[in-house]
């Protein structure tokens, strides 16, 4: 059998150096396009990936940008394109796989996605990180969706045809899906990490042996509790909230609700400062760059994950969401930007395994309330249907339609659980 892969796009690409002095009047090719935007998303993320560093990273005036593509939604329409050309070229490996081992044993299934998965934070890094920015953004802004609607039913695509041959019910299609999105976001960062990789590995084998913990219990609560010490830093979280009525902790509260929301783009001196009722001055001698911003956001951010992790009951983890300003924090989406935010921030990477090893403490609790009694509901049983319950929300602007089919996830998964125990 002989496969075609592409050549992985890389942000070291010399398309993404400085533009010589002679520009050229031609067209850039779809392929020159997508490496540039990946090279200048990989630094600067999407808020970076504007018409006129993107036609410096080609060598061309943004006229001639512009005249040939459009405005900056048709140039991004144009890189999804090309990128989902690249994607199908690439997925094609995987695909003549799946065609040729037919219907997967659980264990054959679960070391197929983690070799995708693999695969796609290291040799396709760039065009993943592309990916996720961009579905990321498409939570609210909605001049992105339309460009990136054929790229992300491709990818949603290939791995339901996946989950079909592992004989997942396709009830839990969506939530599979939304699994692949989280794993992927926290592989973006944590893939160096022996401890990482072997948890991952580990929530995969469950998640395709039924979710549920065997009966006789194997190994595997023994092995997660080895894991998860060595993911886990000191508490990242700082003193800026310790006075809540100092400005500071006012800006670190809004730093982590743009965050959340808006990922670092978000996170401007100007926009931080008219929230809080201070001067840009002022905002800007106590948080001198936007990586100050990020990193008051996201000790604003653990501090608030943390204090519903440690809630020692249900109830106790409902107040503690409810209290003061927690509804306006998302903590899946809260997740899903401390990840995107340290792929491209490295200092960042302890907050982002720290977080991964706390997924599902709350389930925990909340599947002893509304399924007691059912067996095999442990800490890695809810770790798998953590995750994919974050990815769920990652795939819908905020509001209605996301709590709707993160109720729906849930709900699928319960029943699969339960009929699996």
């Amino acid at each position: 059998m002989t496969y075609n892969r592409p050549v992985p796009i890389s942000p070291e690409s010399p398309l993404t150096a400085p533009a010589v002095a002679r520009k050229s009047s031609k067209a850039p090719q779809p392929d020159a396009l997508l490496a540039a935007a990946c090279g200048i998303v990989a630094t600067d993320g999407l808020t970076g990936l504007t018409l006129r560093p993107l036609a410096a990273a080609l060598g061309v005036s943004v006229t001639v940008l512009s005249t040939h593509y459009g405005a900056r939604a048709d140039v991004i329409a144009a890189i999804c394109n090309a990128a989902c050309a690249h994607d199908a070229t690439m997925l094609a490996e995987w695909r003549a796989m799946l065609a040729s081992l037919g219907t997967l044993a659980p264990l054959t299934a679960a070391d197929l996605a983690e070799a995708i998965l693999e695969d796609c934070v290291t040799h396709q890094r760039a065009l993943s990180m592309l990916y996720l920015e961009l579905l990321h953004a498409c939570t609210w802004d909605d001049t992105l969706p339309p460009a990136f609607a054929a790229w992300a039913a491709a990818r949603r695509g290939f791995w339901g045809e996946l989950a079909i041959c592992a004989g997942l019910a396709p009830a839990l299609h969506d939530w599979w899906h939304g699994y692949t999105i989280a794993e992927l976001a926290y592989g973006m960062v944590l893939e160096p990490m022996p401890a990482y990789r072997m948890l991952r590995r580990l929530c995969l084998r469950r998640l395709f042996a039924g979710g549920t913990a065997p009966q006789p219990a194997s190994g595997d609560s023994a092995l997660l509790a080895v894991l998860l010490p060595g993911m886990r830093h000191a508490d990242n979280a700082g003193d800026v909230a310790a006075d809540a009525a100092a400005w500071p902790a006012q800006a670190a509260r809004v730093c982590g609700i743009r965050l959340a929301a808006q990922g670092v783009g978000g996170l401007t001196h100007r926009a931080i400062a008219a929230e809080v009722g201070i001067s840009h001055t002022t905002l800007s001698y106590r948080f001198p760059t936007q990586n100050d911003l990020v990193v008051a956001g996201l000790e604003y951010i653990v501090t608030h994950i943390l204090a519903a992790v440690d809630a020692d009951s249900l109830d106790e983890l409902q107040r503690r969401r409810l209290a003061g300003d927690g509804p306006q924090l998302d903590l899946a989406r809260a997740n899903f930007a401390v990840a995107l935010a340290a792929a491209r921030m490295p200092d960042l990477a302890p907050y982002t395994a720290n977080l991964r090893s706390r997924r599902g403490n709350n389930l925990v609790k909340v599947f002893a309330r509304y399924l007691p009694g059912t067996p095999g509901i442990d800490a890695l049983c809810a770790q798998v249907v953590s995750l994919g319950l974050t990815g769920v929300t990652m795939t819908q602007p905020p509001g209605a339609a996301s709590e709707q089919a993160v109720a729906a996830a849930f709900t699928a998964a319960a029943k699969w659980l339960a009929r699996q125990a």
